[in-house]
């Protein structure tokens, strides 16, 4: 059809074509869901447009004409609620305003009480999106500073973690928490705590200064404020006598592990010796990450261990010949993040350093989205500069990806699994016996020192950002791994978002009260 010869270009006063141009406009109006009723719906007036002639149909201005009931009902569904004196408020939806902002041949009190409806609208909507973005704060009763705080996986739970030697657990009910349990669980202040995931029960794990790491179970059977809820189910000790910094869990389904970092940069890895309870624990690899440039006593220090949440690695790393349930942990040492992998054998191996940071890194974070083809990682350091890093893995031959060939970015010699101290209920997995360390010589359980599932990878840092006007101490991803959030000294809380051009830029800020 030629477009000159449309219906409303022919015929600029068309009453079908005003009417459909009215809905258009009426559908981004509040009050139209508002104002309709049944017979008012696109299904009623088709039904009753296919009424006969003879039968009565709804009133139209317009002069009778085969069209006659189709845009009858088009009024009524763009009808308004009516202005004092029945004025018709359709008009200036479908009229061009003049020059002076009024429309012509309307009387000045309709446009007056549109303009109203649209600035309440308007008001109704601002405040919507300001109450979102308000926090939600709460007195949580602590007797000292909360140092940590987690959530569990479906979100609906959270633990608080105090210097005054407390945790405190809390449930959402609607949109308010509410305290379920409060209890002493360390002799010292808790620097640390993390819910497990949702197949092994509600257990919640904790460190503290006293230089433990406690497992606490939760006992539905006890009556919640009792101080007995959650049971005592492990206590860790650490090995060097120096206080743990972080610790994290990893899930495969009902499978658990537990990593945990001191304050001299003492890496562990547990397992359980029965995957079925957590009340015993095999030590399954030993690590000092910063062997080489151990820090100073009064030195400032900073360690931290996450383990990448999903259950699947990036699958270019599977194609290349990485295990499918291979963990995958990052650890910040001082100015450097070490990330690990397992192969085939359950042993760490060493893929990749990143480096860059001026100062020590607070915090770091993985993001979801195995099917990404690389892997993303951010971390937050005292200099003030958040940096995104992408690891992947090049294309290689299957055989010198499987056997671990050299690489600047692979570090291939593992380190043999700690003596247990005591006998074990079933063989060890030796998950940890690759942790990279430099005095340990290579495990020769593999004949030709042959090392399936090793594979290569490649680290590029491709953005720093550093909006933060001071140091930057939190970063987590959202859960698509497309957003990331980080707060800071500023006292600030901000979004950024991958662009087009595949850097990352800053997306939203919220400012918090510094005595939040």
């Amino acid at each position: 059809m030629d477009p000159n010869n449309r219906p409303d270009r022919a015929h600029p006063h068309d009453p079908i074509q005003l009417s459909l141009d009215a809905v258009n406009h009426r559908l981004v109006r509040p009050s139209f869901l508002k104002n309709l009723s049944p017979s008012r719906l696109p299904s009623q007036a088709a039904s009753d447009s296919s009424l006969s002639p003879g039968l009565d149909a709804p009133h139209s201005s317009t002069e009778a004409r085969p069209s006659h009931h189709r845009h009858s009902h088009l009024n009524l569904a763009v009808s308004l609620e009516q202005a004092p004196d029945e004025v018709d408020l359709t008009l200036p939806l479908i009229l061009e305003p003049c020059a002076d902002g009024h429309y012509p041949g309307v009387d000045p009190r309709v446009c007056s009480h549109l303009e109203s409806r649209f600035l309440g609208v308007r008001h109704a909507f601002a405040k919507m999106a300001s109450s979102e973005r308000n926090f939600q704060t709460f007195a949580h009763g602590h007797q000292d500073l909360v140092l940590a705080v987690d959530f569990n996986y479906f979100g609906t739970r959270m633990v608080t973690a105090s210097s005054d030697h407390r945790l405190k657990v809390w449930d959402k009910k609607d949109d308010s928490w509410t305290l379920v349990e409060n209890w002493k669980a360390h002799d010292a202040e808790i620097v640390d705590v993390k819910w497990n995931g949702p197949f092994m029960g509600e257990v919640i794990g904790s460190i503290g200064e006293d230089g433990r790491c406690k497992l606490w179970q939760e006992d539905v059977t006890e009556v919640p404020m009792s101080s007995n809820r959650f049971k005592l189910i492990t206590n860790l000790a650490s090995q060097t006598h120096a206080p743990f910094m972080s610790l994290d869990f990893k899930n495969i389904m009902q499978e658990t592990w537990l990593a945990l970092i001191t304050r001299d940069g003492h890496l562990t890895v547990y397992e359980p010796v029965d995957q079925s309870s957590l009340n015993e624990w095999s030590l399954l690899a030993e690590h000092w990450v910063c062997q080489d440039h151990p820090p100073e006593r009064q030195e400032e220090v900073g360690f931290k261990v996450v383990f990448h949440k999903e259950k699947l690695p990036c699958w270019t790393a599977i194609m290349a010949g990485l295990d499918r349930k291979s963990l995958s942990l990052a650890v910040a040492a001082m100015k450097d993040v070490l990330v690990f992998r397992t192969d085939k054998g359950k042993r760490f191996f060493r893929v990749a350093t990143l480096k860059g940071a001026r100062q020590i890194i607070r915090d770091l974070a993985w993001a979801n989205g195995s099917m990404r083809g690389y892997d993303v990682l951010a971390t937050a350091s005292k200099d003030g500069a958040i940096r995104i890093y992408e690891l992947s893995t090049p294309r290689s031959d299957k055989s010198s990806s499987a056997t671990g060939a050299s690489s600047t970015s692979t570090v291939t010699e593992p380190v043999s699994s700690p003596q247990p101290s005591r006998p074990r209920k079933n063989a060890p997995s030796g998950i940890g016996a690759g942790l990279a360390g430099a005095s340990k010589a290579p495990d020769t359980s593999y004949p030709n020192d042959q090392y399936p599932g090793r594979i290569t990878q490649v680290v590029k840092m491709v953005d720093e950002l550093t909006n933060h006007h001071g140091a930057v101490w939190r970063v987590a991803f959202s859960q698509m791994g497309d957003l990331l959030v980080s707060t800071g000294d500023d006292a600030s809380i901000r979004t950024w978002k991958k662009a087009l051009n595949g850097h990352w830029a800053e997306y939203a800020e919220i400012e918090t009260a510094r005595d939040v």
